[in-house]
Formats: C-alpha cells, sequence, structure tokens
C-alpha cells in the first residue's frame, strides 16, 4: 500500500498533536494528583509528582509549587528530628535529619545542629574570664576558708587584725578610719568575702600595697580619689564601632566615675577606672561585641502579562481610504474599460466591480509568565538592602537665564535630571533567636506611564510592609495591576455600522492588555549572634572580684560576696541607700526582723562620713497601742534606744524613725554599733545589723 506524500504529512502532525496533548494530560494528572498529596500532608509523594510535571514542560507555577513542597517537607522531618531527639530516640531522629539535608544538602545551620547532636562533648562551654589584672595581688590562697570566726562586742580594727592572722595579711589603717565596737558571727568563709563584709560594715575601701599588706581607708569621695586604685586599659572592639560602644558605657556606667575616651583608627576604647569597674567594663563589652547575624534573602520578580486581542470581522486593508480602493467601470464591445456608466443602461451593459481582499479573522492569544530578576541577597541584621532594577530616563528642565548681567532672563538653559524607572525594593532584616527573621519591606515601581509633549508621565505603585517569616519560609507579595483595555471599529463608512451584515463591510476589534508584578522574598539565616549562658547573667556592680594573677587561687574562688542581705532575726535600717541634696533633712526606719518573742531590745548606732546631725529619734505610734517603756538618747551623730515589751506584745516591727540632717556634700553611712536583745524566757537573742549609704550632693 502506497501513501502519498500529503498523506504521510497529516499523518506525522496527528501523531504530534497526540504526543504534545497526552504531554499536556499527563502534566496536569500528576499536577493535580500533587496537590491532593499536599493537602493531606503527604509532602514528599507531591514533591515527586511535581518533580515530573516540571520535567515533562517546565513553568514558573510549577516550580513555585515545586519550592512549597520541598520547604513543607523540610520542615517536616526536621521537625520529626526534633521531636525524636527530645524523646531520646537517636536513630530515629538521625534518619529524619539525614532526609532534611537530602533536601536542602547545603543548609550550613541545619548541618551544625546535626553535628552538635552527634557530637555533644564538643560544645564549648565559655566562661568569662577577665583579663584585667592588678598590679599586685596578696600572697594567699583564696580558697582557703575559716571554719568559724565568732567575736562579740570587738573593735573593729581588731577583728581585722584577727582576720590578718589566720591569712598572714597585715592590716594598716588610715588615720581617719573611724574604730568602733562590732560583733561577727560567720562560718565557712573566705578571706576576701570576709574582708568586704568588715569593709561595708565600717564604710571602707581597702587596697592592697604589697603580696601581704592591706590599707584600710574610709569610704569618701577625697579618700578614695587620694588611695584608689585606677587603671588605663585598651579594649579593641571587632564587632562593634567605638562610638556606639562609647555612648553605652557613658550611661550605664556614669556612677562610676570613668574615663573613655575612644580611637577611630583602631576601633578601640581607652577607659580610666578603678578595678572593680574596669572588670565589670570588660564583661559588659563582651555581651554586647558580638558578631551581628547574617542573612540571605532569596528574592524573585516575575511579570504576569495577559494581552487579549480579539477582531471579528472584514477587514479592507488601508482603513485611512477606504473608498479609494473601491473601482467601477463598464466593458465595452472591444474590450475597453469605461470608468462611467449610465444607470439606466444597466440592463444592456456589462459592468464591474472591485472590492479589497476581505478576510474573516478570529484570533485570541495570551502570553506567559515572564521572570523579570532574581536577586540573591545577603545582608546584615539590622542593616538595609537595596536593590534596583530598571533605567534611568533623562528628564528636561528648562530655565530662563539672562544674556548678560543686568539683562533680562529670555534664554533657555535646559538641562537633564535622571529619574529611575524599574523596580526599587529595600529591604532591612532583623534576626530572632527563634529561626525567625522580621523583614521590614518598600516595593516601588516606577513606570512611564504616557508624555505630554516631550515630557514623559510617571506612575508610581508602592508598598511598605513588615512581616515575620520562619527561616526558608516563602511570602508572596502581589496586585501591582496594570489594565489597558481598548475598542476601536475599522470598514465602510455607514455600512459597517449595520447590523448583522455590518461585519461583511468592517471588523470590530478589542485589545485589552493586564500587567502584574509577583514578589517571592525566601529568607535564610547564615550566621546568627550567639548568645551564651554567661551573656544572660546579671554584671553586678559594687561587686569585686578577686584580684586574679596568684597561681593557687583558682579560678572564681575568693570572690567576695554583694552587699550583705537581713537573715531571720536583724535589724534593718530602711532605705539601704539613699541620694540627697546637701542641707537636706530624711528620715530613716529601724525595724525589728524576727520571730523571737522579746522582753528587751537595746540598740546604738551613728552616722559617720561627714556633718551630720540626728533631730530625733520617734519611737511612739509604732506598737499599736501597746504600753512599751522606752529610753531614747541622741547626741550629734549618734544614738542609743532602749525597750522593754509586755507579753501581750505579739509582733515586733518598726521600733524607731530617725530624722537625720546632712550639712555637708560626701558619703555618709548609718551604722548599728551594738544591738542586744532579751527574750521573754531571758534567753539571749542574736540579731544582726544592716548599714545605710547616703550620697550627698
Amino acid at each position: 500500500m502506497k501513501f502519498s506524500n500529503k498523506t504521510t504529512a497529516y499523518a506525522i502532525a496527528v501523531v504530534l498533536l497526540v504526543i504534545l496533548f497526552s504531554g499536556c494530560v499527563m502534566q496536569s494528572v500528576h499536577k493535580q494528583r500533587a496537590m491532593a498529596l499536599y493537602r493531606t500532608g503527604d509532602y514528599d509523594q507531591a514533591v515527586e509528582y511535581l518533580e515530573k510535571a516540571s520535567k515533562e514542560k517546565p513553568s514558573a507555577e510549577l516550580k513555585i509549587l515545586l519550592f512549597r513542597a520541598k520547604l513543607s517537607s523540610y520542615l517536616h522531618h526536621l521537625s520529626q528530628a526534633r521531636s525524636f531527639r527530645d524523646a531520646n530516640k537517636k536513630e530515629e531522629a538521625i534518619n529524619e535529619y539525614k532526609i532534611a539535608l537530602g533536601i536542602f544538602p547545603n543548609n550550613k545551620k541545619l548541618m551544625d545542629e546535626v553535628e552538635s547532636y552527634l557530637n555533644p562533648e564538643k560544645k564549648e562551654k565559655k566562661i568569662f574570664v577577665p583579663t584585667v589584672k592588678p598590679p599586685v595581688v596578696l600572697d594567699i590562697d583564696a580558697s582557703e576558708k575559716i571554719k568559724s570566726l565568732s567575736l562579740k562586742n570587738t573593735p573593729i580594727t581588731k577583728i581585722f587584725k584577727v582576720l590578718g592572722k589566720s591569712y598572714g595579711v597585715n592590716f594598716i589603717f588610715d588615720k581617719d578610719f573611724r574604730d568602733f565596737v562590732y560583733s561577727i558571727e560567720v562560718e565557712e568563709i573566705g578571706f576576701y568575702e570576709a574582708l568586704k563584709q568588715l569593709c561595708m560594715v565600717g564604710n571602707a575601701e581597702y587596697r592592697i600595697l604589697d603580696k601581704s599588706s592591706v590599707l584600710i581607708y574610709p569610704n569618701t569621695t577625697f579618700k578614695k580619689r587620694t588611695f584608689g586604685l585606677r587603671g588605663v586599659k585598651v579594649y579593641y572592639l571587632a564587632n562593634s564601632t567605638a562610638e556606639d560602644v562609647k555612648k553605652l558605657l557613658m550611661a550605664v556606667f556614669r556612677d562610676q566615675q570613668i574615663l573613655v575616651q575612644e580611637d577611630k583608627n583602631l576601633n578601640s576604647l581607652i577607659i580610666k577606672a578603678e578595678y572593680s569597674t574596669l572588670v565589670e567594663i570588660e564583661r559588659f563589652i563582651a555581651s554586647i561585641d558580638k558578631t551581628k547575624g547574617e542573612v540571605a534573602i532569596d528574592v524573585e520578580i516575575l511579570e504576569v502579562t495577559k494581552n487579549f486581542i480579539n477582531a471579528l470581522g472584514t477587514s479592507f486593508g488601508d482603513v485611512s481610504s477606504p473608498v479609494a480602493s473601491i473601482s467601477a467601470g463598464v466593458v465595452g464591445a472591444d474590450g475597453t474599460i469605461n470608468s462611467t456608466f449610465n444607470v439606466k443602461d444597466i440592463k444592456g451593459t456589462n459592468f464591474f466591480l472591485t472590492v479589497p481582499s476581505a478576510a474573516l479573522s478570529f484570533l485570541e492569544s495570551h502570553d506567559s509568565t515572564k521572570l523579570i530578576s532574581r536577586p540573591n541577597l545577603r545582608g546584615v541584621d539590622g542593616e538595609e538592602i537595596k536593590f534596583m532594577v530598571g533605567d534611568e530616563v533623562p528628564v528636561p528642565q528648562t530655565q530662563f537665564q539672562a544674556g548678560a548681567a543686568g539683562g533680562f532672563s529670555n534664554i533657555p538653559v535646559t538641562t537633564y535630571q535622571y529619574r529611575n524607572v524599574g523596580v526599587d525594593i529595600k529591604l532591612t532584616p532583623f534576626i530572632h533567636n527563634d529561626n525567625e527573621v522580621t523583614i521590614k519591606i518598600k516595593l516601588t515601581i516606577n513606570s512611564i506611564a504616557g508624555s505630554q509633549g516631550d515630557f514623559p508621565i510617571f506612575g508610581k505603585r508602592e508598598l511598605e510592609n513588615i512581616i515575620r517569616l520562619k527561616e526558608g519560609e516563602t511570602n508572596i507579595i502581589g496586585g501591582f495591576i496594570k489594565d489597558e483595555f481598548r475598542k476601536g471599529v475599522q470598514g465602510l463608512p455607514g455600512l459597517s455600522r449595520l447590523p448583522i451584515l455590518g461585519k461583511l463591510f468592517g471588523a470590530t476589534g478589542k485589545e485589552g492588555k493586564e500587567t502584574d508584578l509577583i514578589f517571592s522574598i525566601t529568607p535564610r539565616i547564615i550566621r546568627q549572634t550567639k548568645i551564651t549562658a554567661a551573656d544572660k547573667q546579671p554584671i553586678w556592680a559594687d561587686v569585686e572580684a578577686a584580684p586574679q594573677g596568684d597561681a593557687r587561687t583558682p579560678e572564681g574562688a575568693g570572690r567576695p560576696p554583694g552587699p550583705s542581705r537581713p537573715g531571720a532575726n536583724s535589724v534593718i535600717i530602711a532605705p539601704g541607700k539613699r541620694r540627697l541634696p546637701v542641707n537636706s533633712t530624711s528620715i530613716f526606719t529601724l525595724r525589728v526582723n524576727t520571730s523571737s518573742k522579746l522582753a528587751s531590745l537595746s540598740i546604738s548606732g551613728s552616722v559617720s562620713g561627714g556633718e551630720a546631725n540626728i533631730e530625733e529619734a520617734k519611737t511612739e505610734g509604732f506598737f499599736g497601742g501597746q504600753k512599751v517603756q522606752v529610753l531614747a538618747n541622741t547626741s550629734g551623730t549618734s544614738f542609743d534606744l532602749g525597750y522593754t515589751f509586755p507579753e501581750s506584745l505579739r509582733t515586733i516591727g518598726v521600733v524607731a524613725q530617725l530624722r537625720i540632717k546632712f550639712s555637708e556634700k560626701g558619703n555618709y553611712t548609718i551604722n548599728l554599733g551594738s544591738i542586744s536583745a532579751m527574750s521573754r524566757e531571758r534567753q539571749s537573742v542574736e540579731l544582726t545589723g544592716t548599714t545605710a549609704e547616703i550620697e550627698v550632693y
């Protein structure tokens, strides 16, 4: 059987159409199955079907759907891995981690998480160790503790000396240091802890002179300026700017009387302060001078354009002169053509009428999506990222200037100013500790909407928004739609507008164009600021670290305590700290904190540090109407109080209020010298006393 060439061509065309149609059908089937699986949560199978559909006929829509399915599968397996990890199911967790890594194999953060899980011993526990070293340290073993130290009604200078003999340290007292009687009873206390406690009670400071000598001096501004140990240290910054850190230091440590100078060339700070303040500043800088996080943002800009063209009717070629294209005439017996003829002779005359070639057209077309740009942006946490794609269009600007000095402004001078036309993107990422990223977005689309004479008319579409996304999560922004619609009629005048038959003498056309811009934004964290457990701990002021440098002193040993807290049996002065202007009067309350039933109580104390006067010791109105025998005596800066309580008095709270006037600038301390109490069973009750610190400016 023989087939003609024409038959063969038809057969090949039919086969190609069948193959093309079957391919489109299979792609549609794969897509439908993938979407059904995706809705049921079977992300892995959805990925397989979408990959098959993408191989058969790639498109931007399938690409976005495939990425979403992969991301959902990745997040699902990562969540499963972490759940198995928390449940101590190591084998199952490792399998889920491998599947997640198979989806995104270049995920450095996930690789670090898996490595940390498989090798937990490699985790480095960083403990802050100050590099500030004092010039002289005591030659003692700071880890050694005194088992028991109990001295009652003993001069505080003698208590210092007893402490010094235990460690082989010689205490030297300044001539202005005020000695007073004090009782101390402590157990298992180190040298620096006891030293700090005694200095707080005595309103004093200490200065290490050599390996075995310590100077004790009053805690006043003049003495601290004279004997205080101050040093200069240069702090080199790695990530923050010296200007920014200087502002923070001057705000946080303004009470420590520090001097700060920045060096922009080396990005460093030169600081002069006391030893304990230098240690605090070093730890503070270590907590804030962190490597900033970095994030990579994948941005895709898609332009979706839909063109609709519809033409129906008869086209007569050049529509500018449709009548001129028509010709008529009479054919003579000799075959000649005469362009004129008489309508009355139409029955006996041969005539002709010609029209341009007519065509009936039916046209409809649609354009697909186009990828305009796909920038991979990388930026630092908190810093703005800018990206612009488009052109610069010159805009003429004409000004009239004078031709000569004093002349009229009649000479036009034209200059050009360039304006951006295109897509302008500004992103500012903020990385959070929970693997999420907040992105501040500003999208601007500038276009030429038309022209007026020689001047272009600019169109602008803008969006500002703030979104918070998980790492790897994609956000799609659209709606920048621009519509253009035209409708026209062309053909023979009058005849083209006839109902129904008008299509034979003309054509109607409709043309529409719809443009939309779609943005997809996907953040990926590359580097995150590491916040350690040490960074989360507070930095306590006025708590000195034990001087380092002694080989026998273990790390962290010998650290003096902070301000002592009142115990269960104590007499508390409130407020404990106060700042007052000079020549002002303030009231301080004495409160007894004990569960014992007291029969009697005696308290003596004094104010030290400058010129002050105890104007009144109020003892009435504090016992709920109970009759309490009170003996109160004040003399200048000292006071003595005595109480005899009735058996009907259940609890004891506030026992007195001291009204004190401060007549000189300086640092003052209210000390409770001796406290004695007796219970109703005629047994002694030990009560400790607190101190109050007052700064008068």
